[in-house]
Formats: structure tokens, sequence, C-alpha cells
């Protein structure tokens, strides 16, 4: 590691206690040494990142879709074209692999998404391994960030936490003892199918009462789209021309501007949020819930579900109470996980 520059000496440990010997020489992992590529394949967006192997982000492209009937066009042809192009702006740090984060998990025998959305079941993934010029890997996008927090985050490399992220559906990934927890069985984090409420909405899946349903963006999104087309007092009126216009950001605007059916729409979904975590918290021994996505741009939401956690803790769990921390959340976040997971596949495992 030394040899090649892995590893490099930055001193002698500091220490009050009084020892007898030479003091121990500390090293640190070395920057630039290795550069890859990370995509996030998502229903809003496909992001590119370029990071080294400390996850320092170098290059970042963002192709956003404004509209369903542009995010249609989108094919593994035109992902291919859009990697080679940065590829293209990446080659002078010679990049040793790519990574892709993905919206379900990766069948290896089809190439495809293992998803219950109707879109990326035909976004067949074949062709991107065939003509890919560096090895390429597959990971579910939560289990992504939970490798790169793993990976690249000082605070939580010795320690179990989870990773919670509340998109267009939701997903929890664990890392227990170093490693993915459950990470050869795809029903393992699929926390947005456990039942919140037996009684409750008609999930996809064929279950009542998903807690996706309450808190999943595509459900808020879907019971704000109703309150748009049945009630004139609500402000996503003047904020969206039609109910198919309403975006994760219109509803926090709406909620800023104090929307009363939003707000009882948005606190629903944080109450059941809460009580998911704290049921994940005496399920599996984690120091540290990390939550992540574009509903906790708004601070009082981020406020809320940690009250309400707090609330819901148990007498004995009270002298550990889990630590909620929120990940800021950036359309590159899950591209540069991508990253991690090379590290993890190419650098950490090779």
């Amino acid at each position: 590691m030394i040899s090649e520059n892995l590893i490099h000496e930055i001193g002698e440990e500091v220490t009050t206690e009084t020892k007898s010997g030479r003091r121990k020489i500390l090293w640190m992992i070395s920057n630039a040494h290795n550069y890859y590529i990370g995509i996030e394949l998502s229903e809003k967006f496909f992001s590119f990142v370029l990071s080294d192997n400390k996850g320092n982000k170098v290059k970042e492209k963002v192709i956003s879709f404004q509209t369903s009937a542009e995010k249609e066009t989108w094919n593994t042809t035109k992902l291919i074209k859009e990697l080679s192009t940065f590829l293209e702006l990446c080659k002078e740090y010679n990049p040793e692999a790519i990574g892709v984060a993905l919206p379900g998990h990766f069948d290896k025998q089809s190439c495809t998404i293992l998803t219950n959305n109707p879109f990326w079941k035909t976004f067949t993934l074949k062709e991107l391994v065939d003509n890919s010029p560096l090895p390429i890997y597959f990971e579910n996008n939560v289990q992504s960030m939970a490798l790169a927090e793993r990976i690249f985050s000082e605070r939580h490399r010795d320690q179990n936490f989870a990773v919670l992220h509340v998109g267009r559906g939701m997903f929890c990934s664990c890392i227990y003892d170093g490693e993915l927890y459950g990470k050869n069985n795809v029903l393992a984090g699929e926390i947005g199918h456990t039942i919140s409420h037996p009684d409750g909405e008609l999930c996809e899946c064929g279950k009542r009462g998903c807690l996706q349903t309450y808190a999943s963006e595509a459900w808020i999104i879907k019971k704000l789209q109703i309150l748009y087309q049945n009630f004139d007092n609500t402000y996503l009126r003047q904020l969206a021309d039609t109910p198919g216009d309403i975006t994760i950001e219109t509803i926090l605007r709406a909620y800023a501007l104090g929307d009363e059916g939003v707000i009882t729409i948005l606190h629903n979904a944080i109450k059941y949020l809460s009580i998911a975590i704290n049921n994940i918290s005496m399920m599996i021994d984690t120091k540290t819930m990390i939550v992540h996505g574009q509903l906790f741009d708004e601070p009082q939401l981020i406020a809320l579900l940690k009250e309400h956690s707090d609330r819901h803790v148990m007498i004995l769990a009270a002298e550990r109470k889990l630590s909620i921390e929120i990940k800021p959340y950036s359309t590159t976040n899950g591209a540069l996980a991508a990253c991690g997971l090379c590290v993890q596949k190419n650098l950490l495992t090779a």
C-alpha cells in the first residue's frame, strides 16, 4: 500500500500518557490515488459524477427531466451516449471503473432493474454492460449510499448505522459490523411495504396500508393532485398550472405558505416515518439513522421527525437514544455513492 501510494505517513501519535518505546506512527489514506465514474438513474434525473478514492467530487453533470414525456424518451442508447461524453470530459483522470446506482435491484441474468415502476421494467442495461469501456458495477441506490457512508465518512466508519431514503418509493439499507445487511435478500430493506395501517389504502404491491402510501413522494403527490382538483382554497392552484405539474418543490412551497391540506398530509407522513424509524431501531442494532430525501429540504419537517421519534422511544431504550441525521439532499448524492460502490468493488475487494 505504501509503494502504491494508497496510504502515506502523517506523523507520530500525540498522547499525554507516559509510555515506553517509540510512539505509534499514524497513516492516512491518500487522496486522488484512483478516480471513478458514478451514475444514478432516477425518475427525476440522470446524474454523473467523477470522484477520487476518498469521495472528493471532481466533475458532475445532471440531466433533469422537466416532463414525463421527456423522461419517456430516455433509453440505454441515450444513456451510453451521455456516458461517453462524460468519459471524454474525464479522460485526463483515467477513471478505473463505473458504478451505477439503481432505483431498484439489479437482475444479473436479464440485466434489468427489479422494481414495481413500469418505466424501469423495460429499461434493459445489457447494452450498457456490453459497451462499457471500463469495469462496471450495479447496485441499489440506497445500498450504494450506505456503502459510501461506510467508506467515505469518518463518523460512520466503525459503527452500525442505517440509511433511510424517502423518494418516489422508500428503502432502508443497514451497515452491520462493517458489511451491508441482507445484501443477498432483495426484500431486506423494503420498508415502504411494511404495514402502517391494516385498513389503509391499497398499495401497488397488493397489500393495504403500506408505509409508502403515507410517506413516499409518489403517494404524497397523488393525494395532493386530488386536493388540487377538489378544493379551490389551496395554494397549489397558484403554484402549479395543472395537477400534473405538482412536484415536491411545489409541495414544499405550499407548505411554507401554510396550506392546511398540504400540512396535514406531510405531517401525517412524518408521523408514520418516525414510527417506522423507531421500529427499525428495535429490530436492528444501529446507532444512527441517516435520513435522505428532498422532503427534508424543509427544516420544520426535520424538527417534526425528530420530535416524533423522541416521543416514541421505549423506556428500556431511553439511555441509548437513536441518533437521527439528515443527509442534505442533492441530485448528485446517488452518483457519488456509486463511486463508493466502485471503491468497494474495485479497490477494497480487488
